[in-house]
């Protein structure tokens, strides 16, 4: 698979260096973003440093080696009855602490950085799903848009046809100049409509380049997509948001949100429990800088520690924690009932579309017969110009609104399914 995707990119930079477009089809457009969007790498450092995170909370149950130096000024003697009256002191101390016991804190951290790390693998998924529909979506547009302009150039071909045939009884004196007018103003206003979708095409093409890591100077042709249908018979709206609610990843994220919040609550929790350390060490002390390096002596023993009293700071975190967790829970049963809400609403939105397309196919189908009629009317002298402009229009609108309606029905179905994720 490495080989073909290899082969393919060196045809591609071979085509583009002889100044051919570059081919891409939706699923290659949506594969070359994932390689190359930075929102992508950046969601993926963040995996990352949730990984090292999990690392970071494992290594606070390992056993540290640590260095203190001290330096003391005392007013009085410092060692007994030997009539040194010297008062300072320097001392070297190294020391390996292995934590015994710390009131739960680094189960909590770890428990905590556990969940931080499935969270970022959701939000990880998240964004790429993001980014695929975002590159749907540009995609499509294009599509909708080159699709646009052929309509308008086809109106252009119809109208200006019209208005040469009219121009020329003008000059005949066959008809007046208002017979004229109007075809002229509707060419001026197809060629305007075509300038302004090709700059609508630019716009949005460089958009996708800049997503896919192309070059603004390098072509792109998209392939089109085929306008499928959906059988939505085939659906069960209650089973997928029944599967939602638990399995999307949202559901996800605010489930594991509540589990950090415990972690937290835990870890508030512990700060009322004593920190139990064992030390061993190697140090030395003396009173004079230059001799405090010398007659090193091994020590050992065990440290307890424990906060006796802080005017309620610890309660007031603690209680803050608890108060965090409840948040979290209610935005969890918020979260499943807002997913709800999104399923269903993609589900009526696709129900919708599906109609909207067979009622443009029929308006299309419609508006072509009658402008063909008109036509026939309009040169027999049976119609005036604005009677047959207008028909022209309804054709000119259907199409477009078939194009819109075909595109925004592959979207949304897009949409629903990744509702379900």
């Amino acid at each position: 698979m490495k080989k073909l995707v290899l082969t393919m990119l060196i045809l591609s930079i071979n085509l583009v260096s002889l100044g051919a477009p570059i081919k891409l089809t939706l699923e290659e457009a949506i594969e070359m973003a994932y390689k190359n969007s930075y929102t992508l790498r950046n969601a993926d450092i963040d995996l990352t440093n949730s990984n090292l995170q999990v690392r970071e909370a494992y290594k606070e149950a390992l056993p540290k080696l640590d260095y203190s130096g001290r330096f003391d000024r005392n007013a009085e003697e410092i060692y007994g009855d030997t009539g040194d009256k010297r008062k300072t002191r320097y001392s070297h101390n190294v020391e390996l602490v292995q934590p015994l016991y710390r009131g739960g804190t680094i189960g909590a951290g770890i428990d905590a950085a556990k969940s931080i790390n499935e969270r970022s693998i959701y939000e990880y998924d998240n964004t790429k799903n993001d980014l695929r529909l975002l590159i749907i979506e540009k995609y499509i547009t294009i599509l909708q848009l080159n699709e646009s302009k052929e309509v308008f150039e086809k109106s252009l071909k119809e109208v200006e046809e019209q208005y040469n045939r009219a121009n020329r009884k003008y000059e005949l004196k066959l008809i007046a100049k208002s017979e004229v007018l109007p075809f002229r103003t509707r060419v001026i206003n197809n060629r305007t409509s075509i300038i302004e979708t090709e700059n609508r095409i630019k716009i949005v093409e460089v958009e996708l380049k800049n997503e896919l890591g192309i070059s603004r100077d390098v072509e792109i042709k998209l392939i089109p997509i085929d306008n499928k249908r959906y059988d939505l018979d085939l659906v069960d709206l209650d089973a997928d948001v029944k599967f939602a609610r638990v399995n999307n990843k949202d559901s996800k994220i605010a489930q594991l949100n509540v589990e950090i919040a415990k972690a937290e609550e835990a870890a508030a929790r512990a700060k009322f429990l004593p920190e139990v350390d064992y030390r061993f060490g190697y140090g030395s002390e003396d009173s004079r800088f230059d001799d405090s390096g010398d007659d090193w002596q091994w020590n050992t023993g065990v440290t307890v520690s424990m906060n006796l009293f802080s005017f309620g700071q610890d309660m007031d975190a603690y209680e803050r924690a608890k108060n965090n967790t409840t948040k979290s829970e209610n935005l969890e049963a918020r979260a499943r009932d807002d997913i709800e809400v999104e399923v269903r609403s993609f589900y009526l939105d696709l129900i919708r579309l599906e109609g909207t397309v067979d009622e443009q196919v029929a308006a299309v189908e419609s508006a072509q017969e009658n402008l063909n009629l008109e036509r026939r009317r309009y040169e027999s002298g049976l119609t005036d110009v604005i009677d047959f402009l207008q028909i022209e229009n309804v054709l000119r609108e259907a199409e477009l609104a078939l194009i819109q309606a075909q595109l925004d029905y592959y979207l949304a179905y897009e949409r629903y399914k990744d509702s379900l994720r």
